[in-house]
């Protein structure tokens, strides 16, 4: 059994794929006028499915908060003030990128086109960012200072919680 550090760490990765994917897109709407607002349909999906639901919950409702639990004010303020925000930033993103593409549905215009991209590209930046902290500062500091049992615990809660999303 992988443990949650290492499946978010993975999960991670996989993310980081999307981002580089998703900025080609706005690269190609930009230059070559090349669309397909399926593709940018598709990528909020994987965020709200995989990025969000998958990971950021995870975190979010497991290792973010037996941190935040048992580690202190330093915890509490790394997550509170930092992860959490970012995730929130994160979610406002999307949801303006979903709100871009609908109006550009409507109406093909270039400040519409701008705001797929804008909103494509903050949240590009936002995670590349953000992945960054949790795999340099986050995880380190949650292996570094949470108990083997909690960990361990941890681990099942996750594999728990995959169990669940799959039914």
């Amino acid at each position: 059994m992988q443990g949650i550090i290492e499946v978010l760490r993975e999960e991670h990765d996989e993310i980081l794929k999307f981002i580089e994917a998703l900025r080609q897109k706005c690269l190609n709407f930009m230059e070559y006028n090349e669309v397909n607002l399926q593709d940018f349909k598709d990528a909020v999906r994987f965020i709200r499915t995989y990025a969000d639901l998958r990971h950021h919950q995870k975190e979010e409702q497991i290792l973010f908060k037996a941190m935040t639990d048992n580690l202190g004010t330093i915890a509490v303020n790394l997550i509170q003030h930092g992860m959490l925000v970012e995730h929130d930033l994160a979610r406002l993103h999307v949801m303006e990128l979903d709100n871009a593409i609908k109006a550009y549905e409507l109406e093909p215009t270039k400040e519409n086109k701008l705001d797929i991209i804008s909103n494509a590209m903050g949240y590009y930046y936002l995670l590349k960012r953000h992945v960054e902290k949790e795999n340099g500062v986050v995880y380190p500091y949650a292996e570094k200072n949470l108990s083997k049992e909690l960990m361990d615990e941890l681990d099942k809660e996750a594999v728990r919680y995959m169990e669940a999303m799959e039914q």
